[in-house]
Order: C-alpha cells, then structure tokens, then sequence
C-alpha cells in the first residue's frame, strides 16, 4: 500500500520555514535591542525549541558568530549582574545589622531592669546579711524581699 505523504511533507517544510522566520526575525529584534542574545532567550522569543535552534544548522552558527563576536555586550552584562548582586548582598547586611542591633537594644533594656531590681533588693537586704563559711547567710524578712522583687 502506498501513502501519499506530500501534503505531510509541504507540511513540515512550511512550519519550519515560519519557525526560522520567527527565529530570525527574534534575533534582529534582540539585536536592535541590545538584549542578551544565547540560545534559550531566542527560542523564548521566537517560540521555538532550543533543540530545534541547536539542530538548525545555520541559525545555530548564528548564534554562535553573536555569542562570541559581542563579548563587550557579555561584559557589561557580567557587570550589572555582579553589581547586582553586590547590592542584594549589601541590603541583605544592612537588614541583618539592623535587626541585631534592635535586638541588642532589647537585651540592654532588660539588663538594665535587671540592674535596678538587684540594686532594689541588694538596699533591702542591707545589713541582714552575713558570711558564714562562704555562704551568705539572710534572714526572714529579707529572703522574703528578694522573692518578692
């Protein structure tokens, strides 16, 4: 049995025509606009598969004649990127510094607090207190105090 597979075959041709079509016409639009040109960003562009592109003879030389020849554009992107970067990294530091120092801020206070109510307690305590074989000795009235403080 034979098939007649020419209308397949006009088919396929046609679709890969329109997809090179779209694939160049993506590139010189990339080009006039100075976005960084590599494989995957062409077949986004151009609604293609980045299979295809490397399969495509041509378009794949192409890309890779752009790729090489504008290292210019590829450095000056490299530099945005790590000033980025820099950037991202020196706000994440600011963040962090700001929020140690409130915490610090916070520890001082209850320090502070702390500070008071042992001075408080050490008034109230006063003379009721004696050493006796390295213990500190309190009576009543006083143990109570430092409780209550």
């Amino acid at each position: 049995m034979v098939r007649n597979t020419d209308g397949l075959k006009r088919s396929a041709r046609s679709r890969s025509k329109d997809a090179m079509q779209r694939a160049t016409a993506a590139i010189l639009l990339m080009q006039s606009e100075e976005a960084e040109i590599n494989f995957r960003s062409v077949a986004t562009r151009a609604k293609v598969s980045t299979a295809w592109l490397y399969g495509t003879k041509s378009l794949r030389d192409k890309l890779m004649k752009i790729r090489t020849t504008s290292p210019a554009g590829a450095g000056e992107n490299l530099q945005q990127r790590q000033r980025l970067s820099h950037e991202r990294v020196v706000a994440t530091l600011r963040l962090r510094i700001r929020t140690l120092e409130e915490i610090n801020r916070e520890l001082k206070e209850q320090l502070e607090a702390i500070y008071g109510r042992l001075a408080v307690v050490q008034t109230k305590l006063g003379s009721c207190t004696e050493r006796q074989n390295d213990a500190l000795i309190t009576c009543d009235r006083c143990s109570e105090a430092f409780r209550g403080t």
